[in-house]
């Protein structure tokens, strides 16, 4: 029996063997309250032929649960409805007492859904998820350190990190990297201790900021890739009280891109604007809680080659 605003997390185990399922595969969980609304969460695959989801019950109560799979024949080994009781809860913890945080009605200040304040004073933690910060110990080090001085927000890269090209190895994490050679598919396990670290901002009352990639990374994965990418950051994560940053510097191309004619600065601008757009209309209709969405704009023309 869970309480309400902590996840739940369960498992599937999928019927017959798919050669690339993070790929070809989709696996959602339409979750049904006793007042017959609907919610679509999204699973993720977490290697082999097992598949996981992660709901948090917005309120107490009893709720019913059924899966859908893009391949209809994929059903799986293990059941496919259930239902929970989801209970209340007592907690000093803000996130879990007062819930997610959201834009209040006057459009000027951010407060949890019970309509109590929400101050926003975070700290950056870009690379949070590697090897640079150790896990458990640097990270849970780093995190009372910020609650005593106040802090309530950690701004956190997820994976897809700044000052870095692809696949370089101040990125990697104790599972490797997030991603494949050549984007071919998710690396599971890099997620595990991250979403244990991101479990344990929560609980620590500070409220993770999921900054997706750098902007960069659209034209490299493409809009296809990029949408994988974030479902399966959702999934992993929106049932935590978290922001989204759909990514950081939307506008800016790699680094070492520099110099660059005008005219294609302006159409670079131009294309990263209708690509990150499209993204964030994306993760918008995935996300079953509605979380809080940014983005760091950024300017073009503000970058200048490194050397």
């Amino acid at each position: 029996m869970p309480r309400f605003n902590c996840p739940l997390e369960w498992s599937f185990r999928a019927a017959k063997a798919c050669d690339d399922p993070f790929n070809h595969l989709d696996l959602d969980v339409v979750v049904t309250d006793a007042d017959g609304r609907d919610v679509t969460v999204p699973a993720f695959w977490a290697g082999g032929d097992v598949w996981r989801v992660r709901f948090a019950a917005k309120e107490p109560g009893a709720y019913k649960w059924r899966s859908v799979c893009s391949d209809p024949t994929t059903r799986g080994s293990t059941a496919s409805e259930g239902s929970l009781c989801a209970r209340p809860m007592r907690a000093a913890n803000p996130l879990l007492a007062k819930g997610s945080v959201r834009v209040a009605a006057s459009q000027r200040n951010l407060e949890h859904e019970d309509g109590t304040p929400f101050f926003w004073l975070a700290d950056t933690w870009w690379m949070g998820l590697c090897k640079r910060v150790t896990w458990p110990g640097e990270f849970q080090m780093l995190a009372a350190d910020r609650v005593a001085k106040g802090f309530t927000t950690i701004q956190i890269v997820a994976g897809l990190y700044p000052d870095m090209g692809a696949y370089d190895e101040r990125g990697l994490n104790e599972a490797g990297f997030p991603w494949e050679p050549d984007w071919a598919t998710i690396n599971p396990p890099t997620s595990t201790w991250p979403t244990c670290a991101s479990d344990y901002l929560v609980r620590s009352g500070l409220m993770p900021a999921i900054v997706g990639c750098w902007g960069y990374y659209l034209p490299w994965l493409g809009l296809e890739r990029m949408k994988k990418h974030w479902r399966y950051l959702v999934a992993r994560w929106a049932a935590q009280p978290v922001v989204w940053c759909i990514a950081g510097e939307v506008l800016m191309p790699y680094y070492l891109d520099f110099p660059q004619p005008p005219e294609w600065q302006t159409k670079y601008a131009a294309d990263m604007k209708a690509g990150w757009s499209e993204m964030a209309a994306y993760v918008k209709s995935i996300d079953p809680y509605k979380h809080v969405m940014t983005g760091h704009p950024g300017k073009l023309r503000a970058q200048v080659p490194r050397g």
